[in-house]
């Protein structure tokens, strides 16, 4: 995609989903046939930023993750090739939060920017459902897979089931069918089939209607993905429950916008008992969501770290 900026012109280069050499060697393939029409690269995603080697057009790497942090055995030689071009060709980076910062500079050998990522607050503050009286409803939002940590939702739920009769659990997004069957198994096998409803993939209005209509959003997941859900969930003054793992953490604790736990059960135990609480911190955090998190702000540090590199 290429865009006009006054006398700049930007190239953005889109990461391919796969780490197979020949898709390497296509996506380089096609950022250097058209490279010298550009004045500077911003990369999106591992490998993208290898497809800049060997030119020293200024480049901007948005790294939403160190890929060595979630690796595989197939993926190394990528990986390593990929570590000399960023510590001997990349002088710019941007990641979202503090951990993956901390994750970059020991991987690459440099500081990256952090820029949070922006959250659409006009779109998620204005959903169509409503919270409702008689259920007290648990969210978790994402593919369904082991690094988002469904199963610790579906045991929570469990947990919570003698204390919070009306208690549910929506499990909304896709996932492998090997996982969601032994989510199911576990289900059956604890006989809570009646709390726990898996939404399977969701269109981005009916994501929005959920974040209204539950009284609680549950995030326990690794440190891999999963950035926006907490924040979008915020614009609909949704309470949040997260796990320590999860890299935005320490913004929803530094600015108590949020709990920040392992003990997710209690946590909720005390939502449902004190629900007026947890609604003025939601609302808090709606507020800081509004005012910190839009797609303007990131636009802007981007395209001003974009200038920086050109002039340096």
């Amino acid at each position: 995609m290429r865009k006009a900026l006054g006398d700049t012109d930007i190239i953005i280069s889109k990461n391919r989903t796969g780490t197979r050499i020949e898709e390497v060697l296509s996506l380089w393939r096609g950022v250097h046939s058209c490279l010298k029409d550009y004045d500077v690269v911003n990369a999106h995603n591992f490998p993208a930023h290898i497809s800049v080697f060997p030119s020293r057009k200024p480049t901007v790497w948005m790294c939403n993750e160190p890929p060595e942090m979630f690796s595989s055995l197939v993926r190394k030689p990528v990986e390593a090739w990929g570590r000399f071009v960023a510590r001997n060709w990349i002088r710019y980076a941007v990641v979202s939060d503090e951990v993956n910062a901390e994750a970059f500079e020991t991987i690459y050998g440099f500081r990256p920017e952090i820029i949070h990522y922006g959250i659409d607050y006009e779109f998620f503050s204005k959903g169509g459902g409503r919270r409702e009286a008689d259920k007290f409803i648990v969210l978790q939002v994402g593919t369904l897979t082991p690094f988002k940590n469904q199963l610790e939702s579906i045991k929570v739920v469990e947990k919570l089931a003698g204390r919070i009769p009306n208690i549910r659990l929506v499990l909304a997004g896709w996932g492998k069918q090997n996982y969601v069957d032994s989510l199911k198994k576990y289900i059956v096998d604890k006989g809570i089939e009646d709390r726990v409803v898996f939404t399977g993939n969701l269109a981005r209005e009916e994501v929005r209607d959920l974040y209204h209509t539950c009284d609680v959003l549950l995030h326990p997941i690794g440190p891999q993905g999963g950035w926006l859900t907490p924040f979008e969930a915020l614009c609909a003054r949704t309470p949040l429950v997260i796990s320590r793992g999860f890299t935005g953490s320490y913004l929803i604790g530094k600015e108590n916008i949020g709990v920040v736990t392992d003990n997710y059960a209690e946590v909720i135990w005390d939502i449902y008992q004190n629900r007026e609480k947890y609604a003025e911190v939601a609302e808090r955090g709606q507020s800081w969501v509004k005012q910190n998190l839009s797609w303007d702000k990131f636009g802007g540090k981007m395209v001003e770290l974009l200038f920086r590199a050109i002039e340096e």
